[in-house]
């Protein structure tokens, strides 16, 4: 099992911050009561009185005058009153109220009282539909979340929670247990199936991802820290819709594209494979990662739309391979050979590229081996097998621009390539026999 896929913000796009809110479910916890400044309302000095005053005054005024007094007085008490059992009134309607031991909050995303206890109802059914993994492997184990998915016993996961698992042991809500076998996976899409041997399970219901917007009211459901912290419950909105998050491996390189939710609903290690909810306690995605090195509220979910299509695939066949995924894309593929040459420089070919040879020993050299050119670019030495580029292109081209961005080394053109996807076509500059002609060419993808 790996561990929680956490993403570094060096790696990853930052445009388009998310709204923040990371409200906990109402039911479970109640934020601190509002605090408003005292209210004094000055009393006029003409009626702060007492009753020796009044009784040395008594004789000297009418007692028409004494009782306008009196009942301006009256009046003035009565405001007071009336103001500070507004406020009274108002501190108690937002401190308190609604089910739970903490107290129900209006906060907004719900603000109408049946609709937050609408919201709290599917939050408890959901949580039925939701269960702890715990993973064994040869070198340790950990712990995920899974979604029920049909009432025989199929659930869902990510692909990172079961990997390299030697047994499975799943928890249902109900604190019951029972061993899974692990049907497949989709290591490119981050998702897998198990199974256990029972039925009359209650079964998630998923929703439609591509109804979700920016601002949606969502709960995350997992086990954050390990299975003694099972059905953890927090809330978010949805921060982002089809944010495209880049997956790189320890080296560094590109390994492939997400199309992911966004959520700022509090996700952590244990999360993982557990649902992201709507109001309605429907499944819109499958939590799977989050921003890591100190970022809070950035956690990521695999739409449902796409991830049920690759879950039933695994179902039926124990992988999805043949299905062209509208969740992932594999790095992307130009397919040729080759080393950045500058103009004027003689390159001799070896094993590793090219060597440079200095001009005071180009004379040691048959220059029919070497490697010349007038232009500066990326010299072309072979093609992949099956690449669009080996038709087109042959040893010898040199490219010298991509997209109409010059080339001054091949890790720029890898940068270029890498904000494509397989399938698309991107337009290189090729100089070719003292000719500079531009060729499109269609990008494969990188074999697993």
């Amino acid at each position: 099992m790996s561990d929680f896929h956490t993403i570094h913000p060096e790696e990853k796009p930052t445009d388009g911050a998310p709204v923040s809110s990371t409200d906990p479910v109402p039911s479970e916890t109640a934020s601190p009561k509002e605090t408003h400044p005292a209210t004094s309302e000055a009393i006029p000095p003409s009626y702060r009185w007492t009753y020796a005053d009044q009784a040395a005054h008594e004789k000297a005024i009418t007692a028409k005058r004494n009782r306008r007094g009196i009942l301006t007085f009256s009046i003035v008490l009565s405001g007071i009153f009336l103001i500070s059992l507004g406020l009274l009134i108002g501190v108690l309607a937002m401190g308190s109220g609604g089910g739970g031991s903490g107290g129900s909050i209006l906060r907004p995303g719900i603000n109408d009282p049946a609709d937050q206890q609408e919201a709290v109802a599917g939050v408890e059914q959901a949580k039925r539909s939701v269960v702890i993994i715990e993973v064994r492997t040869e070198s340790g184990g950990g712990t995920g979340t899974g979604i029920i998915m049909t009432s025989d016993g199929y659930i869902a996961t990510n692909h990172h929670v079961i990997e390299n698992g030697t047994s499975v042991k799943v928890t249902f809500y109900d604190g019951s247990t029972a061993s899974a076998e692990i049907i497949g996976s989709s290591p490119m899409d981050d998702l897998a199936v198990i199974k256990v041997n029972l039925t009359n399970l209650p079964a998630a219901t998923f929703a439609h991802s591509d109804e979700c917007y920016q601002g949606q009211t969502v709960y995350a459901i997992g086990s954050p820290a390990g299975a003694e912290f099972g059905w953890t419950t927090t809330r978010g909105i949805i921060s982002y819709v089809n944010r495209e998050v880049k997956i790189y491996d320890d080296d560094g390189n590109l390994q492939k594209k997400l199309r992911l939710l966004q959520t700022d609903a509090n996700v952590n290690p244990g999360n993982s494979g557990g649902p992201l909810i709507n109001t309605d306690g429907e499944v819109v995605g499958v939590v799977s990662m989050k921003l890591a090195d100190g970022y809070e509220g950035m956690g990521f979910a695999i739409p449902s739309d796409g991830a049920v299509e690759i879950l039933e695939a695994i179902m039926e066949k124990g992988h999805a391979n043949d299905i062209n995924s509208s969740l992932s894309h594999k790095r992307p593929m130009l397919g040729i050979t080759g080393v950045y040459i500058t103009a004027d420089v003689y390159y001799l070919p070896n094993e590793t590229g090219v060597k440079a040879i200095p001009e005071n020993e180009l004379d040691q050299y048959d220059k029919s081996e070497l490697i010349h050119s007038d232009v500066s670019g990326i010299y072309v030495m072979g093609f992949a097998d099956g690449m669009d580029a080996a038709t087109k292109m042959t040893p010898g081209d040199i490219i010298t621009a991509a997209q109409g961005e010059e080339l001054t080394s091949i890790q720029q053109l890898s940068a270029i390539i890498n904000e494509y996807y397989a399938g698309d076509t991107v337009t290189l500059t090729v100089y070719r026999n003292g000719t500079y002609v531009p060729v499109d060419i269609v990008l494969s993808a990188q074999p697993d």
